[in-house]
């Protein structure tokens, strides 16, 4: 038996009376339990049927989480081997990660390197109502994430040019811009600040906002929403979940949604290889920071 992203696979304990966890990483810890407990049982009721001889369980992140009742971030005791991120970067394995390099936060601190322990608590963390969309679709970034998205941008706008220039003659794939949330109403704001969105004037007239930045941007200098999205935005807990697609994410996320989740598009299926499509990808986790 091969368990692969086996961290999501254990037998949880009870939480002891001395632990504190505020309500989200309660809430969170429960959906991560419950998972575990359903991945843990089907194996269990499958030993029983039929047997199994060995489990070899594969993860990037053999250790606990909070909320599981156990110590959080100690490393499984049944790893008998461990293959490092850098050894993995270093052999060609996995993406080569980036990160600003251009730190122009206004504090005298390295913010960056640490980003989600200076804008973590000023983020939402759950779903807006629908009586909020007014105040959502004036949403501001904290200055801390809002120079930190840019200072990305900057280095991404340059690794676009070169790919525009260079290597797309070439046949290479063009870079991707990739932001991860904690939650799918930061993932739909960020989305929001970086595709652009409708927006409703004082009038009550709705129009097209074009997004903060310009390469990912799916409204044109005209007001327009272009054929082809640059940016999408994905919602990893529905596509961990094996299940289709729910309306009311597609209706929250049209136009953007890849053809593969949801129906054929009018307007043409989505490709990855054009030079303009997809080149930014949002995609939402609900427990990962």
């Amino acid at each position: 038996m091969l368990n692969d992203e086996a961290h999501h696979c254990y037998q949880d304990k009870p939480l002891e009376d001395d632990v504190d966890l505020d309500a989200e990483t309660k809430r969170e810890a429960a959906e991560r339990n419950e998972g575990a407990r359903v991945w843990f049982k089907g194996l269990l009721a499958i030993k029983r049927k039929v047997g199994i001889k060995a489990i070899y369980d594969l993860s990037a992140t053999p250790f606990y989480l909070s909320g599981s009742g156990y110590n959080e971030g100690y490393i499984f005791p049944w790893v008998v081997s461990d293959f490092s991120l850098m050894d993995a970067i270093e052999s060609g394995i996995v993406k080569i990660p980036r990160v600003p390099v251009d730190d122009d936060a206004t504090s005298n601190m390295v913010s960056y390197l640490r980003l989600w322990d200076h804008v973590g608590k000023e983020l939402p963390k759950a779903r807006a109502r629908k009586d909020k969309d007014a105040a959502k679709a004036a949403w501001v970034p904290p200055a801390t994430l809002e120079g930190a998205m840019r200072s990305l941008y900057r280095s991404y706008n340059q690794a676009f040019d070169r790919w525009a220039t260079v290597l797309a003659v070439h046949g290479e794939m063009p870079p991707v811009f990739i932001v991860v949330c904690p939650n799918t109403a930061v993932s739909k704001l960020v989305y929001e600040w970086i595709a652009g969105t409708d927006v409703q004037d004082p009038d009550g007239i709705v129009r097209a906002k074009k997004g903060q930045l310009e390469l990912l941007s799916n409204v044109d200098e005209g007001g327009r929403y272009i054929a082809k999205p640059r940016t999408i935005l994905v919602d990893s807990a529905q596509l961990e979940s094996g299940e289709a697609m729910k309306q009311d994410f597609k209706d929250a996320t049209s136009p953007s949604c890849p053809p593969s989740m949801c129906e054929p598009c009018p307007s043409g299926p989505i490709c990855a290889s054009n030079s303009r499509s997809w080149p930014a990808i949002g995609w939402s986790y609900s427990t990962s920071r």
